[in-house]
Order: C-alpha cells, then structure tokens, then sequence
C-alpha cells in the first residue's frame, strides 16, 4: 500500500492552514501528488425580513462572494503545495459532504479535520466527518488541529476484528512504516474474557511489513472512553481505527467509539470505514 494521491480537503470557511501545511509536508514526505479540494453550496432559499423567498438577487450576489472566496483558496493552497506538476486544485458548488464524497474517487488518501468534533455543521458550508469517513472508500486522515507533520512517535491501532479495522490497518501502513513504535490496542469485554488472538495476529502481519509492534488487551465494557484515555496514556500522535456507521444495532455497538474519536479534535485520526 502506497500513497500517490492525496485529496486535502479545505475548509471553505475558517482557517486550514495547519493542515494544509500537513498535507502538503505528507505529499513531499510520500512523493505524492497533491490535490486542494474546497465546496460550498448556495442555498435553495433564504430568510430575510420578506420572510422565506427564493431570491435571485440575493442568489447572484452570493454566487459572486463564494466564486471570490474559492479564488482566495485556490491562491492559498498553491501559496502553501507549490503550483507545479505535483499539485492540483479542486472546487465544486455543492453540497461540501456529497461533493467531497464524490472526488475522494481520485485520491489514495483524503486529509481533512474536525473543527466542530463530530458534529456536521452547516450543510451548505462544511463537511459531515462520520459520512466521509464511512462513505468515502478511501482512509481518511482528520488531522489535529494546530498539528505539525512529522513520523509518528508512537502510533496506536485501536483494534476490533471487523472489516473496517482490517481496512484501517492495511491503509495505514505507509505511517506505520515510519512509526518510531506502533501498539496494537483492544478493549475487550471482561464479561467474557478478551481474546488476544487477533492483535496478536495483526502484530505477525506488521511485522512481515517491517513494522515492529506491540499488543495490549484491556479488559473493559465501556470499550470508547477507555481506548480514548488509553491513547492519551500512550501520549499518542497517531490513532488508527475503522469506523462504523449508525444504524441503531451498529451505533450501539461501535458508533459511540467512532463519535468519541471524532470529537478529538486535537488529535491525528486515520479512519477507514
């Protein structure tokens, strides 16, 4: 598994500096092409003291800031990656989530963050993170914010023997090959006794990859907020984890793990649903 394309997903409103920075370090770290990628749309109506119309006026003039705003990011970003034959950019006027959904077809990678947790935000504005990370079908890497790329010091694997995981762990292999150490982390249900065998097992697959790691069993039901301060024990600067959508059976198995994760904004998440 290699890196050659990595999408950065740029907020449309607010600063994205630091990842940007991070984006483009990863892409000269990785020899990869860069893409910039920002989205908005216009909404369909809006409110004034007319009450709810359907403008066209009000449509235009916001077209025009938005087509202003897109013109200061695509100078920005190539500000920061460089305008050369390794960069790219990017931008729709759509839906942020969908749009970015859309374009994550052209990319290894998509680098993007939480800036509101895990809450969506506006629709028209910003990107829903729990649908990119489990509708894109690409890893996602929210980055922390005010994060500095360097290799990981210590990468923890947050394992449970699902696809998701498996996915995760395979995706993130070119940072764990750069990884200073690596620890495979599961929390398992002291009810029943936790099987080891399967962080012992991703250790072998690590290991054949050259990647040395370790493996660590805690024995816990509530399974998000003790692999939450797990990883803050570990003074982590990676966490690899699947993530798991939010049906009701699913959302009361996994979804409060992913939701802890996502509202760790200060932290440098690898997802892969």
């Amino acid at each position: 598994m290699s890196y050659k394309s990595i999408l950065a997903h740029i907020e449309f409103d607010g600063n994205s500096e630091g990842r940007l920075h991070y984006a483009t370090d990863l892409a000269g770290e990785l020899d990869a092409y860069l893409v910039g990628f920002a989205a908005t749309a216009l909404r369909p109506v809006h409110v004034s003291e007319m009450g709810i119309s359907t403008d066209e006026l009000f449509r235009s003039e916001t077209g025009a800031v938005n087509v202003k705003r897109f013109d200061e990011l695509r100078r920005h970003f190539f500000d920061i990656a460089g305008d050369g034959q390794n960069s790219a950019w990017r931008q729709s006027q759509d839906l942020p989530t969908k749009a970015l959904l859309l374009h994550a077809r052209a990319a290894d990678l998509i680098v993007s963050g939480t800036p509101h947790g895990a809450a969506p935000g506006d629709s028209h504005r910003s990107v829903d993170p729990g649908e990119l990370v489990c509708n894109a079908g690409r890893p996602v890497l929210f980055v922390g914010e005010n994060a500095i790329f360097r290799h990981p010091a210590r990468a923890v694997i947050g394992w449970k023997d699902t696809p998701q995981a498996r996915r995760a762990v395979a995706f993130a292999l070119p940072f764990l090959v750069l990884a200073k150490s690596v620890l495979v982390l599961a929390v398992g249900d002291h009810r029943h006794g936790a099987d080891n065998s399967g962080p012992r097992d991703v250790v072998r697959f690590l290991l054949r990859h050259g990647v040395d790691a370790d493996a660590r069993i805690i024995e816990d039901d509530d399974a998000p907020d003790t692999f939450v301060e797990a990883v803050d024990a570990e003074k982590a600067d990676l966490v690899i984890t699947g993530a798991y959508g939010h049906s009701r059976i699913r959302e009361r198995l996994f979804g409060g793990f992913t939701h802890a994760l996502l509202m760790r904004s200060d932290l440098n998440r690898l997802m892969a649903g």
